[in-house]
């Protein structure tokens, strides 16, 4: 996150996960991927509690919020049984792109932090994805939910 950790008192939306044994590997230390998939479901959860949809099909057409970006630091192994909380904020909310800021702690133990950006999209059937502008009962809800 350039630096820059998500501090006690900010608005935040979190989830919690127990690390399990298909989430590791021989050494019992979960997978590096298990963190995005952790973040992954907690902007889910988030887009969930607040009633909008994470992704949308209406027809044939179908949007969403696909990843362009991700970045972790991994400050602390995790091991199967733990339970991870993980949090997410978001550093930017513009016209087209959402980027989270994400952390995860084990008993408030800092285990990795990190970026998500995702760009509001949409395709017509299987055809490409194309950028387009967040919907704005989306941006509403999101800058409600975080006061910004």
């Amino acid at each position: 996150m350039h630096g820059k950790a998500l501090h006690k008192g900010m608005v935040t939306f979190s989830a919690e996960y127990r690390a399990q044994f298909s989430d590791t590997d021989a050494a019992g230390i979960i997978h590096f991927s298990t963190i995005f998939f952790w973040a992954e479901a907690t902007e889910e959860a988030l887009f969930r509690s607040l009633q909008i949809p994470f992704l949308k099909s209406d027809g044939t057409k179908l949007s969403g919020y696909p990843r362009v970006r991700v970045e972790c630091d991994y400050l602390s192994p995790i091991h199967r049984e733990e339970v991870v909380t993980v949090q997410i904020k978001p550093i930017e909310i513009s016209d087209k792109k959402l980027v989270w800021g994400f952390s995860a702690t084990v008993q408030n133990r800092p285990v990795a932090q990190g970026t998500l950006t995702t760009v509001y999209a949409w395709r017509e059937g299987q055809g490409p994805m194309t950028a387009a502008l967040i919907p704005l009962d989306v941006k509403n809800a999101l800058q409600r939910h975080f006061k910004i």
